[in-house]
C-alpha cells in the first residue's frame, strides 16, 4: 500500500470513529457531565504519569541500545521516547518510528536492520510480559472463570510468544537484499535474548508500563466518579495494549478508546464510562507529549543537522 493510499484509509477511519464517539456521546450527554467537576489535583497526577510513561519508555530504549554499544544521553533515550510518541500523533502507521530508525542510523551508525531486530524485541517482550500478566489479573478478579474467552486469549498469547522466542535462530540462505535483512534482524534478536540479565530489564520495565497505565486509568476513573478496583484497571490496560497492533489512525486516536469502551464491561464498568476516561487519559497524555515533544524535537533535531554537516563537512586543506 503506497503512502497516498495509506493516508487515505487513515483519514477515513479516524472520520469514522470520531463520528462514531460523538453520536455516542451526544446520546449519553450525561457523560460528558462528569467532566465538569474533575479536581484539578487529579489531571496533574495523571500529567506526571504520563511523564513517566515516558521515562519508561526511553529507559526500555536505552537498555536495547546499550546491548549494541550505543550510549544514549538521557536527552536521548528520553526525547527519542517523546518525539518518536509525538510524531505517532502527527502521522499515521507509527510515522514516529521512522524519526527514531533515522536519528539512530545517523548519530549513532545503527543500522536498519538493526533497528528491525531491536524491534522485533520490543514487540515480543512487551506482548509476551502483557499475556503472562493478563491471565495472572484474570484469575485474580475472576476466579469464578466467567471472562474465560479473554483468559484463554492472554494465554494463548504467551505460550505462541514463548514458543517464538524459544525457536532455535537459523539464517535464511541466500545473499538477496531481503535475506541479508532478515538474518541481521535474526542475529540481534539471538544477542537480546542470549543475555538473561537484559531481558529481566526489559520485561521490569514492561510492568512498570502496564502498572503505570493502569493507574492513570484508576486514577481518571476516580476524578470522574467512576468505581474500579486498581486490578480491573490492569486489565483494561492490558487489552487496550493490542490497540498498538491496528496502527492506522495517527496514535490510534479513536481505536484505542473504542477498545476501551468495549473492554469496560469485563470489569463491570459501562462502555461510557469507559470510553469517558480514555478520553481523559487522551486528553492528559497529548499536553505532556506535545509540550515536551517541541522542546526534544527541537534539541535532537539541531544535534542531528550538526553531526551530519560534520560527516560531509570536507576538511581543508593548506597548501
Amino acid at each position: 500500500m503506497n503512502s497516498t493510499k495509506q493516508k487515505i484509509l487513515a483519514t477515513i477511519t479516524l472520520i469514522f470513529t470520531v463520528i462514531g464517539i460523538g453520536l455516542y456521546l451526544s446520546n449519553n450527554q450525561s457523560l460528558l457531565l462528569s467532566l465538569e467537576n474533575i479536581p484539578i489535583s487529579y489531571i496533574l497526577i495523571l500529567l506526571v504519569i504520563q511523564v513517566l510513561l515516558l521515562i519508561m519508555n526511553g529507559l526500555f530504549l536505552k537498555a536495547l541500545t546499550l546491548k549494541f554499544n550505543i550510549h544514549l544521553k538521557m536527552t536521548e533515550w528520553f526525547g527519542l521516547a517523546v518525539v518518536t510518541t509525538m510524531c505517532n500523533y502527527i502521522t499515521p502507521f507509527s510515522g514516529g518510528l521512522l524519526f527514531r530508525a533515522t536519528y539512530l542510523k545517523h548519530q549513532h551508525s545503527f543500522s536498519f536492520t538493526k533497528f528491525a531486530s531491536l524491534l522485533s524485541a520490543n514487540y515480543l517482550i512487551n506482548f509476551w510480559t502483557i499475556g503472562v500478566m493478563g491471565a495472572c489479573s484474570i484469575l485474580l478478579v475472576d476466579p469464578t472463570g466467567t471472562n474465560k474467552m479473554v483468559l484463554l486469549f492472554f494465554l494463548m498469547v504467551a505460550f505462541v510468544i514463548s514458543i517464538v522466542a524459544l525457536l532455535p535462530v537459523r539464517k535464511i540462505p541466500g545473499n538477496s537484499k531481503l535475506n541479508r535483512i532478515v538474518n541481521s534482524s535474526l542475529e540481534g534478536w539471538l544477542l537480546i535474548k542470549r543475555d538473561k540479565g537484559l531481558l529481566t530489564k526489559l520485561v521490569s520495565y514492561t510492568l512498570a508500563n502496564i502498572m503505570l497505565n493502569a493507574l492513570a486509568f484508576w486514577v481518571a476513573c476516580s476524578a470522574l466518579g467512576f468505581t474500579i478496583s486498581l486490578f480491573a484497571s490492569v486489565i483494561i490496560s492490558l487489552v487496550a495494549a493490542f490497540s498498538i497492533v491496528i496502527k492506522i489512525t495517527p496514535a490510534n486516536l479513536g481505536i484505542h478508546e473504542a477498545i476501551i469502551g468495549f473492554a469496560a464491561p469485563l470489569v463491570g464498568i459501562g462502555a461510557g464510562e469507559g470510553l469517558m476516561t480514555a478520553l481523559v487519559i487522551r486528553g492528559t497524555g497529548i499536553i505532556v507529549i506535545f509540550l515536551l515533544g517541541i522542546l526534544f524535537s527541537y534539541l535532537l533535531t539541531k544535534q542531528l543537522k550538526i553531526n551530519v554537516s560534520a560527516k560531509y563537512r570536507k576538511p581543508n586543506r593548506t597548501q
